[in-house]
């Protein structure tokens, strides 16, 4: 019995070991697939940054002429609103 028992100790703790070998290897490889996803999103990030001037500038564009939309209909409708009112002012 205690022959079976050493052995079966034996097989646990080799397997313990290995299992402890696929571990250890596991969590370099999570570290180096990491480190190359930083590597893309560092990449990434300041590709995005590059372009990010380019859509400040569009916003700021784009505000500016929007600005100025509203600026030209309020003007616009003010007219036709004086318009009208003198047509009606005519009328009575």
């Amino acid at each position: 019995m205690t022959g079976v028992n050493g052995a079966l100790l034996t097989v646990v703790l080799t397997l313990c070991v290995v299992l402890l070998v696929v571990l250890i290897v596991l969590i370099i490889k999570c570290m180096n697939t990491t480190d190359k996803v930083n590597m893309v999103l560092d990449d990434a990030y300041k590709k995005l940054k590059s372009v990010d001037g380019v859509f400040t500038a569009i916003d700021t564009v784009s505000d500016a002429v929007t600005s100025v939309g509203e600026t030209l209909v309020g003007k616009a409708l003010s007219i036709i609103d004086r318009v009208f009112k003198k047509e009606d002012k005519e009328e009575r």
